[in-house]
């Protein structure tokens, strides 16, 4: 099959035309297929995913709400290139909320729910070691998720969500990695200072953690202008 032959993604059953194009530019995004300030033809995203405008128009919209495309005077989408200030207000969000988190949780979390969040911790690992950037990425914001969850507040699973769809799309973008085995360690910490109740401790380490996140992120890579290319891996025959 030629480069442009069939450009076409195959999508799942019960999937919104909508919802699969928003995911597959989001996983995109975060597996470094896409890099800042690259274009998004709405034509050419209409051909790869055999879509109408307005599911691809939709798709853009709901990823510029969430930080990840920008548009232009002219309606042009290109992904979105983070802003050091803004990562650091995301980042330090994020330590409020998930602050507030780790004091209702302290102490209060059972062996199947640590197990369980520690289980997520082996999975990031897992990503790494298999250079899953996106994986990686989504794992980890899952641990803090789940976290949120646990609390039983909608409102702090969901403004925290937003967070990490945005903390999501900085760290994708940076040149080095924002999670190293540091990171995993630093949550297992986390975790401990959870079960022994400490939630000072607790939010001491997720301060820690988030901070050395914030420290590593650098911006600067190429960018990827060809649409076809970042969605080669995802091509039906």
């Amino acid at each position: 099959m030629s480069r442009h032959a069939d450009t076409s993604l195959l999508r799942p059953l019960g999937c919104t035309s909508a919802q699969f194009i928003y995911e597959s530019i989001h996983s995109a995004i975060l597996a470094r297929r896409l890099a800042p300030a690259a274009m998004l033809s709405q034509v050419t995203l209409t051909q790869i995913f055999r879509a109408g405008a307005n599911s691809v128009r939709r798709a853009l919209e709901r990823l510029a709400s969430d930080g990840a495309v920008e548009f232009s005077e002219n309606q042009i989408a290109y992904v979105a290139q983070p802003d050091p200030l803004r990562v650091r207000q995301v980042l330090e969000a994020r330590l409020l909320v998930e602050s507030a988190v780790a004091r209702q949780l302290a102490g209060q979390l059972s062996r199947q729910q640590l197990d369980d969040l520690r289980s997520i911790v082996a999975a990031e690992r897992a990503c790494m070691n298999a250079a899953d950037h996106a994986g990686l990425i989504k794992c980890a914001g899952r641990l803090h998720l789940q976290l949120a969850e646990l609390t039983g507040n909608p409102l702090l699973h969901n403004f925290l969500d937003q967070l990490l769809r945005q903390a999501a799309l900085h760290l994708a973008l940076s040149k080095n990695h924002g999670y190293i085995e540091a990171s995993c360690c630093q949550q297992l910490e986390l975790l401990d200072a959870l079960e022994a109740g400490d939630c000072e401790l607790a939010s001491k380490r997720l301060e820690l953690y988030l901070s050395s996140i914030g420290q590593r992120l650098r911006y600067a890579p190429p960018p990827t202008t060809d649409l076809h290319a970042a969605f080669a891996g995802r091509l039906s025959s």
